[in-house]
């Protein structure tokens, strides 16, 4: 047998006992394998909780004993694993820490991949270098379809099968694994050169075919660690993602030659997998995109079914894109969604080749999707500007335009146009549903009230949740006006809630027949943080439909000129006041969701709440 691995038939271990290298993929995949499994048990088994409380015509507070077993290790688990250390926060657009249970897996992943490198592996000739050179590279090859599946975005088995539905998440351990890939490949390359100081051997793999597996290390570098870093992927993310494609394929095709030694060894399968994988979700999205766009109407045949309602607001700064779903044409299958989920969409007009996800604000009885969108560079910028060229109702220049904006009031200045768009179907958003909640809490900031809205409408048509309260941070008073008709809608839903209770009080329904009985004791409560005072008008001077509209609904909303000096308060009197679980939806920043899963994870650990469960998301990923 030799001591390279390149004779499968023996067995898979040498004359020694120790693994030949090809079997360390095969131990990596099998480990993997059963993580997955178990992450699938753990959600399965949550999924039947959530069943099971559905099904109870009580609050979502625990009885049995199973239940409250199972409250209670999630509890304590979450106190763990929610926390994140506020050091290095301050500039989270270049470097942030992830929190501790995100940590923890990928330590985990690493030390695992180490494990696999050094186990019974010894380093005494230079056969043994070889071999542990040959190992390495087998695990890096076994890591790219692991690689290529977090990153997938219609055939993610792996966030299928663990619940893992949160692009923020997939894209940290898409990011971390392919770290380990680079591990692996250093490793590889350290040991088939025996040692890091061999100028030598160096030299004589640039002079061979082995000059190949340089060249792929180098991509994979520059693939996996500088041009990903952070600053560079949120500034420039069109043409972050244009080079992540390209080098990524010349990876690929870099990895085949350098292979071509052990096809034998079915060294390539890996390689192809990957590959396929990442063809055939490219293929899905295709094939998805013409299942939803294409139009089955004879008044309206093509395939851009829908049609995208673009508006600018005054500040030059926020955009609102509105699709209407209800008359968008008879097409294969009626469009959608749950709430808090994003929608990648395509403008052909605007930009051919860019498709950007976005968070629905509306909800699906809505009859149409809302996007309310912060304009950023890149694709929102050009949207921005072809709004504005298109519209017929701006006559001033730039100039004047800011100087209107900036006065306090209603929007005096709007730029309109239409547009056709391509939709995906949506994807994301919370795993649970919030009726399984007794309290639902969104707290939010800027534009990731596009999400809060939609979380706390849904909780209003929800009959077992009981509270709801929504903390929302802005910077000028204006920005409420963006949200204006998110507001109205909510305290739409909150009548007619309380007009249902009312009418079944008043009916004396039997509680034994009603197997989701509404609470009657609902409450709503908004808590608008404003940052910038002087933007706020005084309640003697104020005008407009907004300012009217936030006055005569005072006892729900409350407006406090000052940034939220004491959130832990505010949210540990939320989870005080719960009689069962609490739902928390966060979206924002890095540091509002670190912030907030914090404090959540100091309540969970000193035992004063029921139970918490957080669902975070962030601006960029």
């Amino acid at each position: 047998m030799s001591s390279y691995g390149l004779d499968v038939d023996v067995g898979n271990f040498d004359e020694n006992g120790n693994p030949e290298p090809y079997y360390m993929g095969r131990m990596y995949w099998a480990a993997m394998g059963t993580f997955i499994g178990l992450a699938f048990v753990f959600r399965a088994s949550a999924y039947l909780l959530g069943w099971i409380r559905l099904r109870q015509r009580s609050s979502s507070r625990s009885h049995s004993t199973l239940s409250r077993v199972y409250t209670t290790c999630t509890s304590l688990g979450r106190s763990v694993t929610y926390p994140t250390p506020l050091i290095l926060q301050r500039h989270p657009a270049f470097f942030s820490l992830p929190s501790v249970g995100r940590t923890l897996l990928a330590l985990l992943y690493l030390g695992f991949i180490l494990a696999l490198c050094f186990y019974k592996q010894p380093l005494k000739t230079d056969a043994d270098w070889e071999n542990a050179g040959f190992r390495t590279g087998w695990l890096a090859l076994a890591q790219l379809p692991v690689v290529i599946l977090l990153a997938s975005q219609r055939l993610n088995i792996i966030a299928f099968l663990t619940g893992s539905s949160s692009s923020v998440s997939l894209n940290f351990f898409h990011r971390w694994v392919a770290r380990g890939v680079v591990l692996t490949a250093s490793l590889h390359w350290l040991y088939m050169t025996r040692g890091p100081f061999n100028l030598d051997s160096i030299l004589d793999d640039v002079n061979q075919l082995n000059s190949n597996g340089i060249g792929g290390w180098l991509v994979l570098a520059w693939l996996a660690l500088l041009s990903s870093l952070r600053p560079l992927r949120h500034r420039f993310y069109e043409i972050f993602f244009a080079n992540h494609v390209a080098s990524a394929i010349v990876l690929f095709i870099v990895l085949l030659f350098h292979t071509t030694d052990y096809t034998r060894l079915k060294a390539h399968d890996y390689i192809f997998i990957a590959l396929g994988l990442y063809i055939a979700d490219v293929v899905v999205r295709c094939i998805i995109i013409l299942f939803v766009n294409i139009s089955l109407s004879t008044e309206r045949p093509g395939l851009c079914r829908f049609t995208a309602s673009v508006r600018v607001l005054p500040d030059l700064e926020t955009i609102i894109i509105e699709i209407p779903t209800a008359a968008a044409g008879r097409g294969i299958r009626r469009y959608k969604w749950k709430p808090g989920q994003h929608v990648a969409i395509s403008f052909p007009t605007v930009g051919p080749f860019t498709s950007h996800p976005f968070t629905v604000s509306s909800l699906p009885k809505d009859e149409k999707m809302l996007f309310v969108v912060r304009v950023k560079t890149g694709f929102t910028r050009t949207l921005l500007n072809k709004t504005l060229a298109a519209s017929q109702e701006i006559q001033e220049d730039k100039t004047e335009q800011i100087e209107v904006a900036a006065a306090p009031g209603p929007p005096v200045v709007t730029a309109t146009a239409s547009f056709p768009v391509l939709v995906n179907l949506p994807h994301g958003g919370p795993t649970r549903n919030w009726n399984q909640f007794e309290t639902v809490l969104a707290v939010v900031s800027g534009v990731g009230a596009t999400f809060g809205f939609s979380v706390i409408r849904d909780a209003l048509c929800q009959s077992r949740v009981s509270q709801v309260r929504m903390i929302w941070c802005v910077k000028r008073y204006a920005d409420i006006g963006h949200f204006e008709e998110q507001l109205r809608a909510v305290l739409a839903e909150h009548t007619e809630r309380v007009t249902n209770v009312q009418q079944d009080d008043e009916k004396h329904l039997n509680p034994a027949a009603d197997r989701h009985p509404v609470p009657s004791n609902l409450s709503l409560h908004i808590d608008i943080f404003i940052s910038d005072c002087a933007t706020e008008p005084s309640t003697s001077t104020s005008v407009g439909s907004l300012s009217e509209f936030l006055n005569a609904h005072a006892d729900i909303i409350h407006l406090v000129a000052s940034k939220p000096t004491d959130i832990r308060g505010d949210i540990g009197r939320v989870l005080d006041q719960a009689a069962g679980e609490t739902g928390v939806a966060v979206c924002g920043s890095a540091s509002l969701g670190a912030q907030v899963k914090n404090i959540v994870a100091g309540l969970l650990s000193g035992g004063a709440t029921n139970g918490c469960w957080v669902h975070s998301e962030q601006f960029q990923a």
